[in-house]
């Protein structure tokens, strides 16, 4: 697995597929507690999901029952949510590499248009690896 930095996206080239990841450089990768990602499989769409800890989801409804957002913090909803249960770039590739492997990305996640322009989003599901 290798990650690099492409501009604004933090890209992590994987056997399976390739995550971009719209991350400040600064900030500390194993840190991360909510991040959107786009995921484009081989020869395949490109998914969008939002990778959240449950430390992330607790945080947002407490700072909503402050607000007064989502009905004072009464719920959480996002689509193309994936929660996993711990911090940081690694857990989130490792569940994204599930979702992958398990042929549930399509599930989980919205297809869009392939951030880089190099492939056309469709209503189709990819064949599984």
């Amino acid at each position: 697995m290798e990650i690099t930095q492409e501009g604004p996206l933090l890209v992590v080239e994987h056997e399976r597929f390739v995550a971009r990841f719209p991350a400040d450089p600064s900030s500390d990768r194993e840190q991360l507690q909510d991040q959107d990602v786009y995921v484009t499989v081989p020869g395949g769409p490109t998914y969008y999901a939002t990778v959240m800890t449950l430390q992330a989801v607790d945080a947002a409804l407490r700072r909503w029952a402050q607000t007064g957002e989502a009905a004072g913090g009464k719920y959480f909803w996002a689509t193309g949510l994936v929660i996993t249960p711990r911090p940081g770039i690694t857990a989130m590739i490792e569940a994204v590499d599930g979702l992958v492997r398990e042929g549930e990305i399509a599930q989980a996640c919205q297809i869009i248009p392939d951030p880089t322009g190099s492939h056309e989003a469709s209503d189709s599901e990819p064949s599984p690896p």
